[in-house]
């Protein structure tokens, strides 16, 4: 007789084992003990896969508490013998495009390893109706986009996990009109919040509390914020002034609130705790610029549970003081970004043995972009030069140029966001 799981290509439940003359089936044993044996499963996608071998297991992986436990047996067992990567089931990656006119070919995830591999996620899970999607913001392993017609209207916002096909439509925010025609596509942002007490949603699922902010300058020293709270489900509307909204560069989200740079500072805006803002001081980073009208290309992000700055110098044609520098966040309690490291472009060669005559300044002209912050190496930073990828590693002073395959139409068409894949995927539940 052919059990329920090997019709389904899984392990199958009724599995008998003989010891002593004793038959012991999987059936018979226990839900703790059976709970024993699948949290000691490889990865989260393992998991997800056994749900599939009978009834029995399928209603007991997606509970609450054993995801809680999956979490802490894996992470605490890692920890104790390797290093950061260790907790992720495998290592973090960017996310590249953002502008998706086909749900079929969908977006690019490129992981920052040894072979530094490309992955290809399809967006056919969306509604069909969907011909046009813009990724705007990340949290983790969430998503979220903007749809838009042929007209490029905003129809719908999502909230979606691409690793699990799992979405959720989003009530309309309120319609702004922004002072200035300029590109908000860094104007949205996507946080959860850490260590959030979480209820079961229908005896399985967990809920993730999240907020979703959009931004909409209104003046030169104003702007709209809506805030979608997921607990509500409604928008919330907000006013920044002065200090809190000179610029955008991008929103970052880390540690439960929302990062941006606004031309001085870095701006830490908690909408967890009744909206508080932090400003970390940006002076360092004010001070080291040269020139304004000098090129500079800058990006926020997250290394290793740090928040960091990055930042390309281009001095005027001719000179040879074209720069990257790194500024880090070492804890909130001194609010001040520190140098950690600056290096001229003549002093950064090609990792390729037959490119060693190449140096960064003879790709300065093309005046290549801060990307990203690799996940996992904090000597490493992400530039783009479509449609390449420049790994810079600033303490050796190589890098290795990255060409893209998967996708080439144009660089408007990418945006770099981190996606970090947790042990367990972070649900997306429909919210009462």
């Amino acid at each position: 007789m052919v059990t329920e799981g090997k019709r389904r290509g899984g392990l199958p439940s009724s599995t008998a084992k003989t010891l002593n003359n004793v038959t012991v089936r999987m059936d018979d044993l226990t839900d703790d003990l059976l709970l024993g044996i699948l949290l000691r499963l490889p990865t989260a996608k393992s998991a997800i896969r056994c749900m599939l071998v009978c009834k029995r297991w399928c209603s007991l992986i997606p509970t609450r508490s054993f995801i809680a436990r999956f979490k802490t047996h894996h992470t605490s067992e890692k920890k104790k013998f390797c290093d950061y990567d260790a907790a992720y089931q495998c290592p973090p990656s960017v996310f590249i495009r953002t502008e998706i006119e086909d749900l079929e070919v969908g977006i690019i995830l490129l992981t920052p390893n040894v072979e530094f591999e490309e992955n290809l996620y399809t967006l056919e899970f969306l509604p069909e109706e969907e011909k046009f999607v813009a990724v705007k913001a990340s949290c983790d392993d969430l998503l979220l986009c903007l749809a838009t017609d042929e007209n490029y209207n905003a129809t719908n916002l999502y909230i979606f996990n691409p690793f699990t096909a799992k979405w959720f439509l989003l009530p309309p925010p309120p319609k702004r009109i922004s002072y200035t025609p300029r590109d908000d596509s860094a104007f949205s942002g996507l946080v959860c919040e850490p260590n959030s007490p979480r209820r079961d949603v229908q005896g399985q699922e967990y809920e993730v509390r999240f907020r979703v902010l959009q931004f909409t300058p209104i003046s030169e020293l104003d702007a709209y914020m809506d805030v979608y709270c997921s607990e509500t489900g409604q928008w919330n509307e907000f006013i920044l002034s002065g200090r809190q909204y000179d610029s955008f560069l991008n929103v970052v989200a880390f540690d439960g609130k929302l990062h941006w740079y606004n031309g001085s500072d870095v701006v830490a805006y908690d909408p967890f705790n009744n909206g508080q803002t932090i400003f970390i001081d940006g002076s360092e980073i004010v001070q080291s610029r040269s020139d304004p009208w000098i090129n500079r290309s800058e990006c926020l992000g997250t290394c290793q549970g740090f928040l960091r700055y990055m930042r390309l110098q281009y001095a005027a044609v001719g000179d040879d003081g074209d720069n990257l520098s790194v500024w880090e966040l070492r804890d909130y309690g001194s609010r001040r970004m520190t140098l950690t490291s600056k290096i001229l472009f003549g002093n950064m060669i090609c990792k390729d043995p037959d490119l060693r005559h190449v140096s960064m300044s003879s790709l300065s002209m093309f005046a290549p972009k801060a990307a990203a912050f690799h996940p996992s190496n904090k000597d490493v930073v992400c530039l783009f030069l479509f449609p390449h990828f420049i790994f810079c590693n600033i303490q050796s002073g190589e890098f290795e140029i990255i060409r893209l395959s998967l996708y080439e139409k144009d660089e408007y068409s990418f945006k770099v966001l981190p996606i970090a894949l947790p042990w367990w995927p972070t649900p997306v539940s429909t919210i009462p």
